[in-house]
């Protein structure tokens, strides 16, 4: 509403003169008929000209024995346009040391591709939640924006 460049972006009217949603999610129809939803493409990671999808690297992390819940962002970067990172809150007893990141990533290894591993696991207690409960991805975001600024200034 009273936003024209964004409402055209959203409402595209195609070569067969239909005009479409473009709701910026990633899904596909089944044979059947049925429509499934997938992620956001908006929340897509774009490192080193590959693209790598957080969900599906939240998937990995979270089927992990000692992962509770995770988040994963892409965060800017100078060569590779954004770099992974991986925010995990571990099990009710599991230890935040390098020894439980060590043993993370040797998981991811085994399960990505390379230039979507993630260049560090940051282990929160807690995630921060939206108001229906999903992990508030933007919340990380921005608080890794507010760290790269705060480390550019000291330089």
């Amino acid at each position: 509403l009273h936003h024209p460049e964004e409402t055209a972006q959203t409402l595209q009217t195609h070569e067969d003169g239909l005009t479409w949603v473009h709701t910026g999610d990633l899904g596909y129809m089944a044979p059947d008929g049925f429509v499934y939803f997938r992620q956001r493409l908006k929340r897509m990671i774009v490192t080193s000209g590959y693209n790598v999808y957080p969900s599906q690297m939240e998937n990995i992390l979270d089927a992990h024995e000692l992962v509770q819940m995770s988040c994963v962002i892409g965060v800017p970067d100078p060569l590779k346009m954004q770099k992974v990172k991986a925010f995990v809150m571990l099990k009710p007893g599991v230890p935040a040391n390098e020894e439980t990141k060590a043993v993370l990533m040797a998981y991811i290894r085994k399960n990505v591709a390379k230039y979507a591993l993630p260049y560090d696991i940051e282990f929160r207690a807690e995630l921060p939640k939206t108001l229906v409960g999903k992990v508030a991805y933007r919340v990380l975001e921005e608080e890794e924006l507010k760290k790269l600024s705060e480390t550019a200034q000291e330089q």
